[in-house]
């Protein structure tokens, strides 16, 4: 189980001051001076699992509420509708609550902002009867229910371009399929089924001239899984399963730093029922997510969730640090500056929790998010506390963010 610090955060929440010498250090907080700064997600949060940002400012937050049965304080007022979107309009420096007129709240698994004012946020609808597919065209000041896929139970990923071109991941509990907006969620044509097999489809990247890819995993025995990777190129019209090695573990996220360049992550576990702690793995690949390789070496985080690499050199991960018997986990970071050749850890103050998105808006910023957690990440400072072998990629070009549409 994951162990919460009990701290009390606002609505609105700052990056908690650095501890005088001699204090005790936080869980899950690495020697040297930290480069990510952690803090409380805005009071009513309840489990947060993906983020974007807009650009250097302007980053978005969604979530799950807590799970039913989740210990609540004894109170003759109503609890408050849950959080399950968070802003920031300073970079991650500051975040607060966006409510929603739904009730139950929704579990919302993937974010996609084209702009400033533009966003789009998909997942469970609060009664886990259909998917939703959420809308803001002010900043996230108001929320509106756009139209789901025809037949979508679950709508688990979002890449937007602009309001005219957005691609989803949905499933009908079958088969995971694609599907295309021109009008922000109005209507949707259904696009190409992913691999026959293919299982836990989630995270959704694409870029112009680069292919869209696809984590996930096929099942091998009883509880056990493959990791794979699904890929298109021409923009979610048809899928095809990517090349991976026999044995991967369960895979969580993919970027390419170029159109060629590539990397996946995810865990050497192959357990699908629950987390299991294991060692993180990194997939390599120089054609553009056809192929992939394992990549030389022990990574500096035990289970990787996420991947961003906002230019061809500079690269960040974050995951989950087990520590301790029985295995708790903490959050961690770690970051390149060769495209993904070598990772180094990131001193962390307040990360208490699995960070399990991220995003990164400029070479030197990122923000990270996992449970009730938010975290600023400073690439420029980063401290040194492991580094991998040594391993090659592509210097190809850089991949533009937009459009998304190939054909």
């Amino acid at each position: 189980m994951l162990v919460t610090l009990g701290l009390t955060a606002a609505a609105c929440t700052s990056v908690p001051a650095a501890k005088a010498p001699g204090q005790p250090r936080v869980l899950g907080q690495q020697e040297g001076a930290p480069a990510v700064m952690g803090q409380p997600a805005p009071a009513g949060t309840g489990q947060l699992d993906a983020v974007t940002c807009a650009g250097p400012t302007h980053c978005w937050a969604v979530g799950a509420p807590e799970p039913t049965g989740a210990a609540a304080p004894s109170s003759s007022v109503p609890a408050a509708p849950a959080t399950v979107i968070d802003a920031t309009v300073d970079g991650g420096k500051t975040w607060t609550g966006q409510p929603l007129a739904l009730t139950p709240a929704p579990a919302l698994t993937a974010i996609s902002c084209p702009g400033d004012r533009l966003c789009m946020a998909v997942g469970l609808i609060g009664t886990g009867t259909a998917g939703v597919v959420l809308t803001t065209g002010d900043a996230g000041s108001t929320w509106a229910q756009a139209s789901i896929p025809a037949g979508a139970i679950v709508v688990t990923g979002v890449e937007c371009a602009d309001a005219d071109d957005c691609t989803v991941i949905a499933s009908d509990g079958t088969t995971f399929w694609s599907a295309h907006s021109t009008d922000f969620g109005h209507t949707w044509e259904r696009e190409g089924d992913l691999p026959p097999g293919f299982l836990d489809a989630g995270h959704l990247s694409c870029a112009a001239g680069a292919a869209c890819l696809v984590t996930g995993y096929t099942a091998t025995t009883a509880g056990h899984g493959q990791g794979a990777v699904a890929i298109s190129t021409d923009g979610g019209v048809t899928w095809t399963a990517a090349t991976v090695p026999t044995g991967t573990g369960l895979l969580q996220s993919a970027a390419c730093a170029t159109i060629s360049s590539c990397l996946a992550v995810g865990t050497t576990s192959t357990t699908v029922s629950a987390p299991v702690p294991a060692q993180g793995v990194l997939l390599t690949s120089d054609d553009g997510g056809h192929t992939w390789t394992r990549a030389a070496g022990a990574e500096p985080i035990d289970d990787i969730f996420g991947i961003d690499c906002p230019s061809p050199s500079i690269c960040a991960m974050v995951g989950t640090n087990w520590i301790g018997t029985p295995a708790v986990g903490t959050g961690a970071v770690a970051h390149s500056s060769d495209g993904g050749a070598d990772f180094t850890a990131s001193a962390t103050a307040y990360t208490p929790l699995a960070l399990t998105g991220l995003s990164c808006p400029t070479t030197q910023r990122c923000v990270a998010v996992g449970g009730d957690t938010v975290a600023l990440i400073g690439l420029a400072h980063t401290t040194s506390s492991h580094t991998t072998s040594s391993r090659t990629t592509s210097p190809g070009s850089t991949v533009p963010r937009a459009p998304i549409r190939t054909r």
